[in-house]
């Protein structure tokens, strides 16, 4: 028989939040099933794909229900793709 062990996650380390008024943490999300979104604005597949279900999802949920939050990574170290470039 299985046995749950109840952990609590790890909280995250974030570089920089972008358009949200204060930071997230999984504690002020609890309650809510978190949609992560993983992109790279240079990702064609991620632009034409993946982008697009995040609204979606969004606006399909009630808030008080889901928080999509978006995870920006950069993969090929392109000064566009950090911050400053993604916060234009």
């Amino acid at each position: 028989m299985s046995q749950i062990i109840q952990q609590n996650p790890p909280t995250w380390e974030v570089e920089r939040w972008l358009n949200t008024p204060q930071p997230l943490s999984l504690e002020s999300l609890r309650g809510k099933v978190i949609v992560l979104e993983a992109f790279q604005m240079l990702c064609p597949g991620c632009v034409l794909h993946g982008l697009p279900q995040a609204p979606r999802v969004h606006q399909t949920f009630q808030p008080s229900q889901v928080a999509v939050v978006g995870l920006h990574t950069v993969f090929e170290h392109h000064d566009a793709d950090r911050a400053a470039g993604i916060s234009a």
